[in-house]
Protein backbone atom coordinates (compact mmCIF):
# COMPACT_ATOMS: atom_id res chain seq x y z
CA UNK A 1 0.00 0.00 0.00
CA UNK A 2 1.76 3.44 -0.90
CA UNK A 3 1.74 6.61 0.86
CA UNK A 4 -1.38 7.97 -0.06
CA UNK A 5 -3.48 4.74 0.44
CA UNK A 6 -2.14 4.64 3.71
CA UNK A 7 -3.19 8.27 4.47
CA UNK A 8 -6.67 7.59 2.95
CA UNK A 9 -7.21 4.85 4.22
CA UNK A 10 -5.92 6.12 8.10
CA UNK A 11 -8.16 9.25 7.67
CA UNK A 12 -11.30 6.92 7.22
CA UNK A 13 -10.12 5.09 10.05
CA UNK A 14 -10.07 8.13 12.07
CA UNK A 15 -13.00 9.20 11.03
CA UNK A 16 -14.73 6.18 11.88
CA UNK A 17 -13.36 5.51 15.17
CA UNK A 18 -13.95 9.03 16.02
CA UNK A 19 -17.88 8.68 15.46
CA UNK A 20 -17.95 5.24 17.64
CA UNK A 21 -16.15 6.69 20.45
CA UNK A 22 -18.41 10.01 20.29
CA UNK A 23 -21.41 7.73 20.11
CA UNK A 24 -20.53 5.38 23.03
CA UNK A 25 -19.31 8.84 25.35
CA UNK A 26 -22.77 10.21 24.36
CA UNK A 27 -24.81 7.33 25.21
CA UNK A 28 -22.19 7.01 28.70
CA UNK A 29 -22.99 10.79 29.19
CA UNK A 30 -26.61 10.28 29.51
CA UNK A 31 -26.50 7.01 31.53
CA UNK A 32 -24.25 8.93 34.16
CA UNK A 33 -26.65 11.69 34.53
CA UNK A 34 -29.09 9.58 35.73
CA UNK A 35 -27.16 9.10 38.29
CA UNK A 36 -25.22 12.32 38.95
CA UNK A 37 -26.85 15.67 39.73
CA UNK A 38 -25.35 18.53 37.45
CA UNK A 39 -23.61 20.33 40.06
CA UNK A 40 -21.63 16.73 40.70
CA UNK A 41 -20.53 16.62 36.90
CA UNK A 42 -19.87 20.19 36.45
CA UNK A 43 -16.87 19.81 39.59
CA UNK A 44 -15.96 16.73 37.55
CA UNK A 45 -15.67 18.71 34.32
CA UNK A 46 -14.04 21.63 35.79
CA UNK A 47 -10.99 19.61 37.47
CA UNK A 48 -10.93 17.76 33.64
CA UNK A 49 -10.41 20.98 32.14
CA UNK A 50 -7.51 22.46 34.57
CA UNK A 51 -6.03 19.21 34.32
CA UNK A 52 -6.28 19.23 30.61
CA UNK A 53 -5.16 22.84 30.10
CA UNK A 54 -2.18 22.09 32.10
CA UNK A 55 -1.38 20.07 29.31
CA UNK A 56 -1.84 21.78 26.81
CA UNK A 57 0.78 24.36 28.20
CA UNK A 58 2.70 21.71 28.71
CA UNK A 59 2.98 20.14 25.09
CA UNK A 60 5.05 23.04 23.72
CA UNK A 61 4.69 21.63 20.45
CA UNK A 62 6.78 18.12 21.42
CA UNK A 63 4.59 16.33 19.39
CA UNK A 64 4.56 18.20 16.53
CA UNK A 65 8.34 18.19 17.08
CA UNK A 66 8.53 14.68 16.46
CA UNK A 67 6.70 14.36 13.39
CA UNK A 68 7.89 17.41 11.25
CA UNK A 69 11.68 16.79 12.92
CA UNK A 70 11.99 13.58 13.70
CA UNK A 71 13.45 12.42 10.41
CA UNK A 72 16.71 14.24 11.31
CA UNK A 73 17.44 11.08 13.72
CA UNK A 74 17.52 10.05 17.32
CA UNK A 75 18.28 12.92 19.01
CA UNK A 76 15.79 15.32 17.62
CA UNK A 77 13.19 12.43 19.06
CA UNK A 78 14.58 11.80 22.55
CA UNK A 79 15.04 15.24 23.32
CA UNK A 80 11.56 15.98 21.98
CA UNK A 81 10.33 13.29 24.61
CA UNK A 82 12.52 14.66 27.31
CA UNK A 83 11.43 17.63 27.33
CA UNK A 84 7.48 16.69 27.38
CA UNK A 85 7.48 14.60 30.03
CA UNK A 86 9.78 16.69 31.76
CA UNK A 87 7.10 19.59 31.35
CA UNK A 88 4.55 17.13 32.08
CA UNK A 89 6.37 16.13 35.75
CA UNK A 90 6.65 20.02 36.60
CA UNK A 91 2.95 21.11 35.32
CA UNK A 92 1.27 18.46 37.46
CA UNK A 93 3.97 19.45 40.19
CA UNK A 94 2.64 22.82 40.11
CA UNK A 95 -1.05 22.29 39.62
CA UNK A 96 -0.95 19.79 42.35
CA UNK A 97 -0.01 22.51 44.69
CA UNK A 98 -2.16 25.47 43.63
CA UNK A 99 -5.29 22.87 43.72
CA UNK A 100 -6.24 24.29 46.88
CA UNK A 101 -6.39 27.99 45.47
CA UNK A 102 -7.86 27.15 42.36
CA UNK A 103 -10.89 25.68 44.23
CA UNK A 104 -10.83 28.09 46.65
CA UNK A 105 -10.92 30.75 43.22
CA UNK A 106 -13.84 28.82 41.66
CA UNK A 107 -15.91 28.13 45.02
CA UNK A 108 -15.92 24.63 44.47
CA UNK A 109 -14.10 22.87 47.40
CA UNK A 110 -15.41 19.43 46.04
CA UNK A 111 -12.76 20.44 42.79
CA UNK A 112 -9.83 19.81 45.07
CA UNK A 113 -10.89 16.11 45.66
CA UNK A 114 -11.51 15.41 41.94
CA UNK A 115 -7.98 17.38 40.42
CA UNK A 116 -5.44 14.93 41.69
CA UNK A 117 -6.78 12.27 40.11
CA UNK A 118 -7.85 14.15 37.00
CA UNK A 119 -4.29 15.07 37.19
CA UNK A 120 -2.95 11.21 37.11
CA UNK A 121 -5.19 10.21 34.38
CA UNK A 122 -3.31 13.53 31.96
CA UNK A 123 0.17 12.53 33.09
CA UNK A 124 -0.56 8.17 32.01
CA UNK A 125 -1.86 9.99 28.55
CA UNK A 126 1.46 12.15 28.16
CA UNK A 127 3.46 8.56 28.33
CA UNK A 128 1.38 7.66 24.88
CA UNK A 129 1.52 10.78 23.60
CA UNK A 130 5.23 10.60 21.96
CA UNK A 131 4.24 6.98 20.92
CA UNK A 132 1.03 8.22 19.62
CA UNK A 133 3.51 10.77 17.37
CA UNK A 134 5.95 7.76 16.31
CA UNK A 135 2.59 5.56 15.02
CA UNK A 136 1.45 8.87 13.21
CA UNK A 137 4.96 9.55 11.22
CA UNK A 138 4.47 5.30 10.48
CA UNK A 139 1.61 6.35 8.85
CA UNK A 140 0.12 3.33 11.28
CA UNK A 141 -3.34 5.86 11.67
CA UNK A 142 -5.32 2.38 12.24
CA UNK A 143 -3.45 1.38 15.86
CA UNK A 144 -3.96 5.15 16.91
CA UNK A 145 -7.73 4.74 16.26
CA UNK A 146 -8.15 1.70 17.66
CA UNK A 147 -7.08 3.10 21.05
CA UNK A 148 -8.82 6.02 21.08
CA UNK A 149 -12.28 4.00 20.16
CA UNK A 150 -11.45 1.47 23.09
CA UNK A 151 -10.54 4.15 25.50
CA UNK A 152 -13.81 5.38 24.63
CA UNK A 153 -15.59 2.26 25.02
CA UNK A 154 -13.45 1.78 28.57
CA UNK A 155 -14.60 5.75 29.69
CA UNK A 156 -18.21 4.61 29.15
CA UNK A 157 -18.43 1.22 30.55
CA UNK A 158 -16.35 2.26 33.79
CA UNK A 159 -18.09 5.37 34.28
CA UNK A 160 -20.83 3.78 33.90
CA UNK A 161 -20.64 0.93 35.95
CA UNK A 162 -19.29 2.63 39.10
CA UNK A 163 -22.12 5.20 38.99
CA UNK A 164 -24.26 2.61 38.93
CA UNK A 165 -23.80 0.14 41.66
CA UNK A 166 -21.36 2.06 44.02
CA UNK A 167 -21.65 5.40 45.65
CA UNK A 168 -18.32 6.49 44.53
CA UNK A 169 -20.20 9.92 42.74
CA UNK A 170 -18.00 12.32 40.71
CA UNK A 171 -15.07 10.05 41.69
CA UNK A 172 -16.47 7.05 39.30
CA UNK A 173 -16.28 9.49 36.20
CA UNK A 174 -12.15 10.22 37.48
CA UNK A 175 -11.73 7.19 37.85
CA UNK A 176 -12.75 6.33 34.47
CA UNK A 177 -10.73 8.84 32.58
CA UNK A 178 -7.80 7.68 34.32
CA UNK A 179 -8.79 3.92 32.90
CA UNK A 180 -9.23 5.45 29.86
CA UNK A 181 -5.97 6.90 29.63
CA UNK A 182 -4.30 3.82 30.51
CA UNK A 183 -5.72 2.01 27.45
CA UNK A 184 -4.62 4.96 24.93
CA UNK A 185 -1.83 5.44 26.45
CA UNK A 186 -1.34 1.34 26.22
CA UNK A 187 -2.25 1.36 23.05
CA UNK A 188 0.43 3.25 21.47
CA UNK A 189 3.22 2.21 23.86
CA UNK A 190 2.94 -1.60 23.11
CA UNK A 191 2.95 -0.49 19.37
CA UNK A 192 6.66 0.71 19.55
CA UNK A 193 9.37 0.22 20.57
CA UNK A 194 11.00 2.24 24.18
CA UNK A 195 14.43 2.20 22.41
CA UNK A 196 13.33 4.21 19.30
CA UNK A 197 11.94 7.62 21.85
CA UNK A 198 13.64 6.34 25.42
CA UNK A 199 16.83 5.61 25.08
CA UNK A 200 19.00 8.20 26.08
CA UNK A 201 21.38 9.83 23.30
CA UNK A 202 23.99 13.25 23.76
CA UNK A 203 21.31 16.34 23.15
CA UNK A 204 22.72 19.67 21.85
CA UNK A 205 22.01 22.79 23.46
CA UNK A 206 21.08 23.91 19.55
CA UNK A 207 18.51 21.03 19.70
CA UNK A 208 16.50 22.18 22.87
CA UNK A 209 16.74 26.05 21.50
CA UNK A 210 15.22 24.31 18.26
CA UNK A 211 12.57 22.53 20.25
CA UNK A 212 11.48 25.64 22.55
CA UNK A 213 11.62 28.25 18.99
CA UNK A 214 9.58 25.46 17.51
CA UNK A 215 6.76 25.44 20.17
CA UNK A 216 6.18 28.39 20.97
CA UNK A 217 3.47 29.42 18.10
CA UNK A 218 2.25 25.95 18.47
CA UNK A 219 2.02 25.99 21.56
CA UNK A 220 -0.20 29.30 21.91
CA UNK A 221 -2.39 28.17 18.82
CA UNK A 222 -3.50 25.22 20.54
CA UNK A 223 -3.81 26.46 24.10
CA UNK A 224 -6.19 29.28 22.30
CA UNK A 225 -8.38 27.04 20.18
CA UNK A 226 -9.05 24.25 23.06
CA UNK A 227 -9.85 26.95 25.36
CA UNK A 228 -12.36 28.35 23.33
CA UNK A 229 -14.15 24.99 23.36
CA UNK A 230 -13.50 24.42 27.21
CA UNK A 231 -12.91 27.36 29.35
CA UNK A 232 -16.84 28.33 29.65
CA UNK A 233 -17.25 25.41 31.43
CA UNK A 234 -15.31 27.06 34.34
CA UNK A 235 -16.16 30.29 33.94
CA UNK A 236 -19.66 29.22 33.78
CA UNK A 237 -19.29 27.58 36.56
CA UNK A 238 -17.55 30.77 38.56
CA UNK A 239 -20.36 32.70 37.38
CA UNK A 240 -23.27 30.99 37.56
CA UNK A 241 -22.73 27.86 39.80
CA UNK A 242 -22.11 24.36 40.36
CA UNK A 243 -26.35 23.49 39.55
CA UNK A 244 -26.28 25.80 36.55
CA UNK A 245 -22.68 25.00 34.91
CA UNK A 246 -23.88 20.83 35.26
CA UNK A 247 -26.98 21.90 33.19
CA UNK A 248 -24.89 23.99 30.63
CA UNK A 249 -22.44 21.29 30.61
CA UNK A 250 -24.60 18.94 29.33
CA UNK A 251 -26.43 21.47 26.71
CA UNK A 252 -23.07 22.45 25.27
CA UNK A 253 -22.26 18.52 24.69
CA UNK A 254 -25.59 17.99 23.12
CA UNK A 255 -25.45 21.25 21.19
CA UNK A 256 -22.31 20.40 19.84
CA UNK A 257 -23.37 17.14 18.02
CA UNK A 258 -24.01 19.03 14.43
CA UNK A 259 -20.66 20.48 14.45
CA UNK A 260 -18.84 17.37 15.70
CA UNK A 261 -20.12 14.98 13.33
CA UNK A 262 -20.89 16.97 10.23
CA UNK A 263 -18.81 20.29 10.32
CA UNK A 264 -15.90 19.13 11.88
CA UNK A 265 -15.23 16.68 8.63
CA UNK A 266 -16.37 18.32 6.50
CA UNK A 267 -13.62 21.22 7.52
CA UNK A 268 -11.14 18.15 8.06
CA UNK A 269 -11.47 17.36 4.11
CA UNK A 270 -11.56 20.94 2.96
CA UNK A 271 -8.11 21.62 4.08
CA UNK A 272 -6.50 19.27 1.81
CA UNK A 273 -9.08 20.09 -0.88
CA UNK A 274 -8.41 23.60 -1.07
CA UNK A 275 -5.33 23.35 -0.95
CA UNK A 276 -4.89 20.88 -3.75
CA UNK A 277 -7.28 23.68 -5.73
CA UNK A 278 -5.74 25.96 -8.29
CA UNK A 279 -6.39 29.58 -6.17
CA UNK A 280 -8.71 30.87 -9.06
CA UNK A 281 -11.26 27.53 -8.17
CA UNK A 282 -11.04 28.07 -4.24
CA UNK A 283 -13.72 30.77 -3.50
CA UNK A 284 -15.95 28.12 -5.41
CA UNK A 285 -15.42 25.44 -3.84
CA UNK A 286 -15.69 26.99 -0.79
CA UNK A 287 -19.32 28.62 -1.26
CA UNK A 288 -20.28 24.91 -2.60
CA UNK A 289 -18.87 23.38 0.77
CA UNK A 290 -20.78 26.08 2.88
CA UNK A 291 -24.23 25.30 0.90
CA UNK A 292 -23.32 21.69 1.41
CA UNK A 293 -23.26 22.31 5.17
CA UNK A 294 -26.34 24.65 5.59
CA UNK A 295 -28.22 21.41 3.49
CA UNK A 296 -27.12 19.30 6.52
CA UNK A 297 -26.23 21.00 9.65
CA UNK A 298 -29.35 23.80 9.69
CA UNK A 299 -31.98 20.79 9.45
CA UNK A 300 -29.92 19.33 12.65
CA UNK A 301 -29.20 22.19 14.53
CA UNK A 302 -33.20 23.18 14.04
CA UNK A 303 -34.14 19.76 14.82
CA UNK A 304 -32.14 20.17 18.49
CA UNK A 305 -33.80 22.77 19.22
CA UNK A 306 -37.04 22.51 18.71
CA UNK A 307 -37.25 19.21 19.76
CA UNK A 308 -35.16 19.63 23.44
CA UNK A 309 -37.87 19.74 25.61
CA UNK A 310 -39.45 16.17 24.24
CA UNK A 311 -35.74 14.94 23.76
CA UNK A 312 -34.31 15.79 27.98
CA UNK A 313 -37.68 14.33 29.65
CA UNK A 314 -37.47 11.33 27.45
CA UNK A 315 -33.58 10.77 27.94
CA UNK A 316 -32.75 12.62 31.45
CA UNK A 317 -34.00 12.77 34.97
CA UNK A 318 -36.11 15.74 36.04
CA UNK A 319 -33.13 17.43 38.11
CA UNK A 320 -32.08 18.17 34.63
CA UNK A 321 -34.57 19.55 33.20
CA UNK A 322 -32.92 23.19 32.84
CA UNK A 323 -30.98 21.36 29.84
CA UNK A 324 -33.98 21.78 27.24
CA UNK A 325 -34.02 25.39 27.15
CA UNK A 326 -29.86 25.31 27.38
CA UNK A 327 -29.87 23.10 24.38
CA UNK A 328 -32.51 25.22 22.44
CA UNK A 329 -30.53 28.56 22.85
CA UNK A 330 -27.36 26.57 22.24
CA UNK A 331 -28.13 24.21 19.18
CA UNK A 332 -28.48 27.48 17.19
CA UNK A 333 -25.43 30.03 18.74
CA UNK A 334 -22.94 26.63 17.54
CA UNK A 335 -23.85 27.09 13.75
CA UNK A 336 -21.83 30.37 12.52
CA UNK A 337 -18.93 28.42 14.50
CA UNK A 338 -19.35 25.14 12.72
CA UNK A 339 -19.08 27.74 9.45
CA UNK A 340 -15.48 29.70 10.70
CA UNK A 341 -14.31 26.24 11.03
CA UNK A 342 -15.13 25.09 7.40
CA UNK A 343 -13.48 28.64 6.18
CA UNK A 344 -10.96 28.27 8.17
CA UNK A 345 -8.99 25.86 5.19
CA UNK A 346 -9.03 28.50 3.17
CA UNK A 347 -7.32 30.92 4.94
CA UNK A 348 -4.92 27.92 5.73
CA UNK A 349 -4.28 27.00 1.84
CA UNK A 350 -3.62 30.87 1.83
CA UNK A 351 -0.67 30.38 4.36
CA UNK A 352 -3.35 33.20 6.42
CA UNK A 353 -1.59 31.91 10.06
CA UNK A 354 -1.51 35.16 11.58
CA UNK A 355 -5.02 36.04 10.74
CA UNK A 356 -6.06 32.35 12.35
CA UNK A 357 -4.46 33.24 15.36
CA UNK A 358 -5.78 37.03 15.72
CA UNK A 359 -9.04 35.21 14.80
CA UNK A 360 -9.30 32.77 18.01
CA UNK A 361 -8.10 35.55 20.56
CA UNK A 362 -10.66 38.09 19.64
CA UNK A 363 -12.69 35.14 19.67
CA UNK A 364 -11.69 34.51 23.46
CA UNK A 365 -12.15 37.92 24.26
CA UNK A 366 -15.33 38.20 22.96
CA UNK A 367 -16.42 35.17 25.04
CA UNK A 368 -15.11 35.84 28.22
CA UNK A 369 -16.40 39.40 28.55
CA UNK A 370 -19.82 38.42 27.14
CA UNK A 371 -20.26 35.65 29.46
CA UNK A 372 -19.04 37.95 32.62
CA UNK A 373 -21.87 40.73 30.97
CA UNK A 374 -24.64 37.68 30.55
CA UNK A 375 -23.69 35.79 33.03
CA UNK A 376 -26.18 38.56 35.53
CA UNK A 377 -29.17 37.83 33.71
CA UNK A 378 -28.36 34.00 34.87
CA UNK A 379 -27.25 31.24 33.12
CA UNK A 380 -29.50 31.10 29.69
CA UNK A 381 -28.93 34.61 29.00
CA UNK A 382 -25.08 33.39 29.87
CA UNK A 383 -25.89 30.95 27.04
CA UNK A 384 -25.98 33.04 24.68
CA UNK A 385 -22.37 34.56 24.84
CA UNK A 386 -21.63 31.04 23.10
CA UNK A 387 -23.50 33.08 19.64
CA UNK A 388 -21.90 36.25 20.08
CA UNK A 389 -18.61 34.63 20.25
CA UNK A 390 -19.06 32.52 17.27
CA UNK A 391 -21.03 35.24 15.35
CA UNK A 392 -17.79 37.43 15.96
CA UNK A 393 -15.48 34.40 14.66
CA UNK A 394 -17.51 34.54 11.75
CA UNK A 395 -17.15 38.16 10.61
CA UNK A 396 -13.80 38.16 11.16
CA UNK A 397 -12.90 34.89 8.87
CA UNK A 398 -15.46 35.86 6.47
CA UNK A 399 -13.80 39.44 6.10
CA UNK A 400 -10.07 37.58 6.50
CA UNK A 401 -10.74 35.70 3.69
CA UNK A 402 -11.66 38.80 1.58
CA UNK A 403 -8.18 39.54 1.23
CA UNK A 404 -7.81 36.13 -0.49
CA UNK A 405 -10.65 37.02 -3.46
CA UNK A 406 -13.76 35.06 -1.69
CA UNK A 407 -16.99 36.61 -1.33
CA UNK A 408 -19.90 34.80 0.12
CA UNK A 409 -23.23 36.53 -1.62
CA UNK A 410 -23.75 33.81 -3.37
CA UNK A 411 -24.43 31.81 -0.35
CA UNK A 412 -27.27 33.86 1.19
CA UNK A 413 -30.17 32.87 -1.54
CA UNK A 414 -29.47 29.00 -0.91
CA UNK A 415 -29.53 29.24 2.69
CA UNK A 416 -32.60 31.74 3.22
CA UNK A 417 -34.36 28.34 1.14
CA UNK A 418 -32.66 25.87 3.90
CA UNK A 419 -34.02 28.42 6.48
CA UNK A 420 -37.52 28.53 5.26
CA UNK A 421 -37.55 24.56 4.87
CA UNK A 422 -36.45 24.00 8.61
CA UNK A 423 -39.16 26.93 9.35
CA UNK A 424 -41.62 24.64 7.64
CA UNK A 425 -40.14 21.63 9.93
CA UNK A 426 -40.49 23.20 13.24
CA UNK A 427 -43.84 23.93 12.76
CA UNK A 428 -44.57 20.51 11.84
CA UNK A 429 -42.40 19.11 14.46
CA UNK A 430 -44.35 21.41 16.94
CA UNK A 431 -48.03 20.72 15.73
CA UNK A 432 -47.24 16.85 16.07
CA UNK A 433 -46.20 17.46 19.79
CA UNK A 434 -49.26 19.88 20.43
CA UNK A 435 -51.73 17.19 18.70
CA UNK A 436 -49.99 14.44 20.40
CA UNK A 437 -48.79 15.46 24.13
CA UNK A 438 -51.64 13.81 25.57
CA UNK A 439 -51.99 10.49 23.83
CA UNK A 440 -48.61 9.32 23.30
CA UNK A 441 -45.64 7.92 25.81
CA UNK A 442 -43.05 10.30 25.79
CA UNK A 443 -40.72 7.75 24.30
CA UNK A 444 -42.93 7.96 21.10
CA UNK A 445 -43.45 11.24 20.91
CA UNK A 446 -40.05 12.03 20.40
CA UNK A 447 -39.69 9.15 17.57
CA UNK A 448 -42.55 10.98 15.90
CA UNK A 449 -41.24 14.31 16.08
CA UNK A 450 -37.61 12.88 14.66
CA UNK A 451 -39.87 11.18 11.67
CA UNK A 452 -41.54 14.22 10.99
CA UNK A 453 -38.89 16.75 10.95
CA UNK A 454 -37.20 14.41 8.85
CA UNK A 455 -40.46 14.20 6.37
CA UNK A 456 -41.20 17.10 6.50
CA UNK A 457 -37.75 19.28 5.85
CA UNK A 458 -37.17 16.35 2.49
CA UNK A 459 -40.88 17.35 1.39
CA UNK A 460 -39.65 21.46 1.75
CA UNK A 461 -36.27 21.13 0.63
CA UNK A 462 -37.76 19.30 -2.72
CA UNK A 463 -39.92 22.08 -2.88
CA UNK A 464 -37.09 24.83 -2.45
CA UNK A 465 -34.46 23.68 -2.95
CA UNK A 466 -34.15 21.10 -5.54
CA UNK A 467 -31.66 22.16 -7.42
CA UNK A 468 -29.23 22.80 -4.27
CA UNK A 469 -29.83 18.98 -3.08
CA UNK A 470 -29.09 17.75 -6.63
CA UNK A 471 -25.82 20.21 -7.15
CA UNK A 472 -24.67 18.42 -3.78
CA UNK A 473 -25.14 15.67 -5.15
CA UNK A 474 -23.76 16.39 -8.11
CA UNK A 475 -20.74 17.58 -6.66
CA UNK A 476 -19.98 14.31 -4.97
CA UNK A 477 -20.32 12.68 -8.23
CA UNK A 478 -18.21 15.19 -9.87
CA UNK A 479 -15.53 14.45 -7.16
CA UNK A 480 -15.66 10.82 -7.91
CA UNK A 481 -15.30 11.67 -11.76
CA UNK A 482 -12.23 14.10 -11.31
CA UNK A 483 -10.73 11.25 -9.73
CA UNK A 484 -11.08 9.00 -12.48
CA UNK A 485 -9.98 11.06 -14.80
CA UNK A 486 -6.63 12.19 -12.68
CA UNK A 487 -6.22 7.78 -12.45
CA UNK A 488 -6.88 7.94 -16.63
CA UNK A 489 -4.12 10.76 -17.17
CA UNK A 490 -1.38 9.20 -14.41
CA UNK A 491 -1.89 6.37 -16.37
CA UNK A 492 -1.47 8.18 -20.17
CA UNK A 493 2.04 9.50 -19.35
CA UNK A 494 3.20 6.62 -17.78
CA UNK A 495 5.56 5.89 -20.32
Amino acid sequence: MNDHRKIFSGAALGIIGGLSGRAVGLIGTLLIARHLTPDIVAEVTVATVIALTGNWIAAWGCGQYVVVRGGEGREAIFAASMVYLLAGIAMIAVLWWATPTLAQWLQAPRVADYLPGALLGIGIRRLGAIPDKLLARELRFGRIALGTALGDVAYAVVAVSLVSMTTLGGQAMIIAFIVQSCVIAGATITATRLRDWLLPVKVSAARLRDILRFGAPITGEIVLSEGARYWDKPLMFRLVGAHDAGSYGMAFNLAQLPAVYVGGHIGAVMVPAVTRAPPQERPALMVRALTFAALLLFPMSAGLAICAPTLVAALLPPTWWQVAPLLSVLAIAALPGTGSFILSAFLAAHSRNQWLMWIEVATMATLVSSLWLLSKGGVLLASGAIGVAALVQWLLTVRACRADGLRLRGLVAPCLRIALACALMSVAVLAWRWATQAHLAIGWRLAGEVLVGVVVYGGAMWGVGRDLVGDALAGLGMSRRRHLEDRVREGESTP
